[in-house]
Order: structure tokens, then C-alpha cells, then sequence
């Protein structure tokens, strides 16, 4: 709940609004970077919607239609104009595809339920154990953690009391102690990934608890939802670490995203340590 006392704007029961997410993505750019826009007097900051809709070849009134929430048939042509002239990432530009036509980009159907099989659990143990001696683990959805090695348990010892990733990573002060460059390298890419992940999944009351308790146990991750970023995931991404397994000795790590060839709804995660940057046991 917000101050006001009513449902924070991240707890809509079907994820971000289109019309929310293209103001802040129209607000975030600088209009004089922009090439071939003219800009009269100082302004610096944010396109305006009549800004957006010469970028993209359309009427004002048509653009603000869309950034009202109007539904219409939108093309795709348009949407990836408009992802080009908002310079959307990958992830941003999906999000919009699921927000404006209801299926992310190049008509790729999401899997049916269904048809999603169930993944052999003793093998995903197998996985994550032959992976030591980096630590590895999996998740579900929503982040809860369902299985992990020896080497995760050593680095990771809250994984036996809390159980999902992203409540410790908000939710718990030792984790801003260990997550070197908390905010920037660790929050805001899980805030990012947690929009991506609502928005093409709205209906999963699992995400949408996460949200909400993440956004109520934690002001700075309210404040940060606010930049309303979306990241699809982090693969390959070098982030660092400051462990007591590690004697407090900083220790670099690039994250390997995978999932599943079965399954879209889980993700395994390996910890590979970058030797060349900083020590460690």
C-alpha cells in the first residue's frame, strides 16, 4: 500500500500499464541527442508526445491515443518505430509488444501451459552439482530458490532460512553488505527483471506477491521502481561480491543465465569467479 493508502502503482494485478510505461520511457530521453529533432529554447529533459509522434510518422492526437491507452490495431512496423525513436532495449521493446498487441515480438506465441513439461528435478540437482566448484542454483518464476550446490550453501548460507532470491536481496541489510554496488549492479537490474518477467507474465499471482512485498519492505526499491527500467536477465554480466566465506576479500563473478530447453518457467544460474580481477578462498 502506498501512503495514500491506497495499492502502489507497482501492485496492478496485471503489471505496468502501457500508458504509464511510455511516459517514463518518452520522459527519460534527452530531446537535443535525438538527431534531426528540432528543440526550441532550454528544454533538455523528455520528448513530448508531439515529439514522439513526428519520430514515428503518426498524428499527435493518434500518439496520444495510444500513450492514453486507447486500444487500436497497432502494427508491428509501428511499435519497432517506436521502440527505435524511444531507444528501447531488447527487453523494453518485448514489454511493449505484450502491452500493446497481448504477444512479445515477431509473432513468437508464448508456450501453451500445457505443453511445458515437467523438468527431472534429480537431474537439475545432478546439473548444479557437477558445477562446483562454482556455486550454482535454480529458481522458479518468482525467484524462489529450488535447488542449489554445496559451494552455493557455502558462499550463501541465508539460502536455508530465505528462500527466494529477490525478498533477501531487498528485504534482508546483510545483503546490501555483501552485493557490492547494491543499488546499481544488483537492485535495479532484479527490479528491471521482475517488470520484464510481470509483464509477460501478469496473471501469476507468485510475481505479483513479490512485488508487492518487495515494493511495502523496501523504500529504496520504490523509489528505483520508479525508473520504471526493464531487463530481460543478466547474463554474462561481471558483478562482485563481498562474502564472509571470503574472509571479506572483494571477489568478481560473471553470472551465466540458463534455462531449461523444457521449460521457460525456471532458471539455472552459475557463479563463474573471475580470477583475473580479485582473490579469495
Amino acid at each position: 500500500m502506498d501512503s495514500r493508502g491506497g495499492q502502489a502503482e507497482g501492485g496492478d494485478p496485471d503489471g505496468e500499464s502501457l500508458p504509464v510505461l511510455l511516459r517514463s520511457w518518452r520522459r527519460r530521453m534527452n530531446p537535443r541527442s535525438v538527431p534531426g529533432l528540432v528543440v526550441s529554447g532550454r528544454r533538455s529533459e523528455g520528448l513530448t508526445q508531439s515529439d514522439v509522434a513526428r519520430l514515428t510518422g503518426v498524428s499527435e492526437r493518434w500518439y496520444g491515443a495510444l500513450e492514453r491507452g486507447n486500444e487500436a490495431e497497432y502494427s508491428a512496423d509501428f511499435l519497432d518505430r517506436l521502440s527505435s525513436a524511444l531507444r528501447l532495449s531488447p527487453a523494453e521493446r518485448r514489454a511493449l509488444y505484450l502491452k500493446a498487441l497481448g504477444r512479445p515480438p515477431a509473432l513468437a506465441a508464448p508456450p501453451e501451459a500445457d505443453a511445458v513439461a515437467e523438468v527431472d528435478e534429480a537431474l537439475l540437482q545432478q546439473f548444479l552439482e557437477n558445477q562446483a566448484p562454482a556455486p550454482a542454483f535454480a529458481t522458479d518464476l518468482a525467484w524462489n530458490v529450488i535447488g542449489y550446490n554445496e559451494p552455493l550453501l557455502e558462499w550463501f548460507p541465508w539460502v536455508t532460512r530465505e528462500t527466494n532470491q529477490m525478498r533477501w536481496t531487498f528485504l534482508e541489510p546483510e545483503a546490501r553488505e555483501q552485493l557490492v554496488a547494491w543499488e546499481q549492479d544488483w537492485a535495479r537490474p532484479f527490479l528491471g527483471q521482475l517488470r520484464y518477467e510481470r509483464a509477460h507474465h501478469p496473471k501469476d499471482e507468485a510475481l505479483l506477491q513479490l512485488e508487492q512485498d518487495i515494493l511495502a519492505g523496501s523504500p529504496a526499491a520504490r523509489e528505483m521502481w520508479d525508473r520504471r527500467e526493464v531487463v530481460e536477465h543478466s547474463h554474462g554480466d561481471l558483478r562482485r561480491l563481498k562474502l564472509p566465506y571470503h574472509r571479506g576479500a572483494e571477489v568478481a563473478v560473471r553470472i551465466v543465465a540458463l534455462r531449461p530447453m523444457r521449460s521457460d518457467l525456471l532458471r539455472v544460474i552459475v557463479l563463474m569467479k573471475d580470477r583475473g580481477r580479485v582473490g579469495g578462498p
